[in-house]
């Protein structure tokens, strides 16, 4: 086995960490993939809070998905490139800073869902709904971050206290999607009320 991930982290460039390499291949030969410059300037701790952020994401575990790096430098904490169903052939990307947040990581991946299997799973396009359904991803414990696109000031401010009753309203807003239109209108003044 060993002998094997050696074999692929020279030839595809990947990480040299064997657990970490192992768990990438528990997906067979489709799963995270990091881009050399990620490979290099990502730490084995990142890497894998990645892989573990992906299992909540078994849509996609019969793609690829690259996952590249981007300079800390900029403003932009992650980015995807949508890639849409039209594209099926291309690989999948996401591009995070080095040691961002669960949340982040989560958000990127589901934005790849919106680009791939937005008519299965009826995830609409657009930020703001991103951050809705990244809410119902991960276990609460796993979500270390407030979302970018959704919410207030106030939110923000008590997050800690408050993310279990947001993380709820964003399971509620999704149920109520199904029948009206405004939902994150709906799930935004529900958040509101909280800051009260």
């Amino acid at each position: 086995m060993v002998r094997r991930l050696n074999f692929i982290n020279n030839s595809l460039g990947l990480i040299e960490d064997v657990e970490v390499q192992s768990d990438l291949l528990n997906y067979g030969s489709y799963g995270v993939k990091f881009t050399k410059k990620a490979n290099v300037n990502f730490t084995n701790e990142f890497k894998k809070r990645i892989i573990e952020i992906f299992k909540y994401f078994p849509e996609l575990h019969n793609e690829i998905v690259l996952v590249g790096w981007i300079s800390p430098r900029g403003w932009a904490r992650g980015s995807c490139c949508l890639c849409s169903s039209a594209f099926a052939s291309k690989p999948l990307k996401i591009s995070l800073q080095p040691n961002e947040r669960n949340f982040t990581i989560a958000h990127e991946f589901t934005h790849v869902l919106q680009a791939r299997k937005k008519e299965v799973l009826q995830i609409p396009s657009g930020e703001r709904a991103c951050d809705i359904w990244t809410l119902t991803r991960l276990p609460l414990e796993l979500i270390d971050d407030y979302p970018s696109y959704i919410g207030n000031y106030p939110m923000r401010k008590r997050w800690d206290t408050i993310k279990k009753t947001v993380r709820e309203l964003a399971f509620n807003a999704v149920e109520i999607r199904k029948t009206k239109r405004q939902y994150i209108v709906w799930f935004e003044e529900e958040v509101k009320k909280l800051g009260k």
